[in-house]
């Protein structure tokens, strides 16, 4: 079937690959090759298809595609064009020969990174928030100013987490930080100080298993405790410690991807408002923008704020990484009203860590809708990364592996059958052994075990980022991961 429009011709062979990917791709090229300039406006969806002889959930599909990756733009009641910065997939550019050899002179490491894809990362709008930002810069920002942070940033969070999460908050509760770990430092040294306690008396709780960077934190102070995950999320644990700090994920644990349950939400609740033993939270909300099915849970700090025991003992930890870009390095702390003061003071004593001449410019990225814009963009993109990647698995690697298909999140959990780990005898951990040999072939795999502090109780697998590498890269690494299972199921 085929059909022209103006100076655009498709044709859609019945024997070939998904009707919506033929037209992805003719696209791309009509781009490339010139057919389509930057601003040309396409043809409706509905007049696609009706020309095509396809359904319209085809030719939608296509366009939501090139449009989440930046290639097309749709602007409301005008129909889509070409993108003004088109970020053309490169299997459809053909690089000059030289260029083309010396890239393949070149190591490639490829990786399951849970990262932001920054081949469609909105650079046009970024540039004109820089621009904008910088053009009649507060006097404050450049005699170093604002220790806490950019006063237009601190409103602009606060709306966001109000319409994204549906935490409320105030711009005085907001810390601006250097990211997660800047975060979890700060808290550190002002939870010794709130809670009255030598910090050799207080416990240091971290979930089981957990994003290693936390614990290692954590155990700058003392030995951590650990909180064992169960289906209902994070076990609480019968201290015996006078004071506890236990940092959570409670919205989607990492790595494993639950959520707390409502019962266990209440258990949590109660042990907040006891004063023997004292507890406080330290709720990382670290990648809940991206939900695919239904809605993100709320915040335990918003469940938290309606019992007056325990409202000030959850702070709520933010970051921009995920969302925007990793070399951005800025993240936030929401805290109690009532420990405000004692974070302002700790943060005098350990000084401030956060860029403050790049905050106007993200201020200005939110208060002009591009953020939200970008996250809806990308929440659509990554469902597609997840959604190929699930059709990967399924395909080559479900005789050794089992997994679920999450609900959010930017990462699949890809776990080690039982039977396969008891089957194959290794000098070391398997998904450690099946690492490291394909990291000699620059393959980049991680694995579940590192993420156990418990060595005789970890799980074994890998933790497949899907929102960072291209289809093609993760195609390429599930393949070699298949060739490693068959190799070593055949030398048994």
């Amino acid at each position: 079937m085929s059909c022209i429009i103006a100076s655009l011709r498709f044709s859609l062979d019945e024997h070939g690959a998904p009707y919506y990917q033929q037209l992805i791709k003719q696209i791309q090229q009509s781009i490339v090759s010139g057919v389509l300039s930057v601003g040309d406006k396409l043809p409706s969806s509905r007049f696609l298809a009706s020309s095509l002889g396809v359904s319209r959930s085809t030719t939608s599909r296509a366009y939501d595609q090139l449009i989440a990756e930046g290639i097309l733009t749709s602007e409301e009641k005008r129909g889509v064009f070409v993108a003004a910065l088109p970020m053309i997939s490169h299997r459809a550019i053909k690089l000059p020969h030289a260029v083309s050899s010396a890239m393949n002179d070149v190591p490639q490491k490829r990786a399951f990174d849970a990262g932001a894809d920054m081949s469609v990362f909105p650079t046009k709008e970024w540039a004109a928030s820089m621009r904008r930002s910088w053009l009649n810069p507060d006097l404050a920002v450049l005699k170093g100013g604002y220790a806490t942070g950019y006063p237009d940033l601190k409103n602009a969070i606060v709306d966001y987490l109000y319409r994204v999460r549906g935490l409320e908050c105030s711009a005085e509760q907001i810390i601006v930080t250097a990211g997660s770990r800047d975060s979890f430092l700060l808290l550190q040294h002002a939870l010794i100080s709130i809670d009255g306690s030598h910090h050799s008396s207080m416990t240091w709780w971290v979930e089981e298993p957990t994003y290693p960077p936390i614990r290692e934190v954590m155990s700058a102070k003392a030995t951590p405790g650990s909180l064992l995950i169960d289906d209902d999320g994070p076990c609480l644990p019968d201290s015996e410690s006078p004071s506890n700090v236990a940092v959570v994920t409670p919205n989607r644990q990492y790595p494993l991807g639950g959520s707390l349950s409502a019962t266990r939400r209440q258990q949590w609740l109660q042990a907040l408002q006891n004063d023997s033993p004292s507890w406080w939270c330290i709720e990382d909300d670290y990648d809940n923008e991206f939900v695919y099915q239904g809605r993100s849970n709320v915040p335990f700090m918003q469940t938290a704020s309606v019992h007056d025991e325990s409202r000030d003992r959850v702070f709520f930890v933010g970051s921009f990484s995920k969302v925007l870009f990793r070399g951005l390095r800025l993240g936030f702390i929401v805290a109690p009203m009532r420990h405000i003061a004692a974070l302002h003071s700790s943060q005098g004593v350990l000084g401030s860590s956060a860029s403050l001449p790049i905050q106007p410019a993200v201020a200005d990225f939110m208060q002009q809708g591009h953020f939200d814009r970008h996250v809806n963009r990308m929440r659509r993109h990554y469902r597609f990364k997840r959604d190929a990647l699930l059709r990967l698995l399924e395909a080559h690697l479900s005789a050794w592996f089992e997994w679920k298909s999450p609900r959010g999140g930017m990462h699949i959990l890809l776990n080690i059958k039982a039977e396969v780990v008891s089957s194959m005898v290794t000098e070391g951990i398997l998904d450690q052994c099946i690492a490291e040999d394909l990291s000699a072939e620059n393959i980049v795999l991680s694995s579940l075990s590192l993420h156990y502090a418990d060595k005789s109780n970890q799980k074994q697998g890998f933790l497949l980022g899907f929102s960072g590498p291209s289809e093609e890269d993760m195609a390429y690494i599930v393949g070699r991961l298949q060739s490693w299972m068959e190799a070593a199921h055949s030398t048994k």
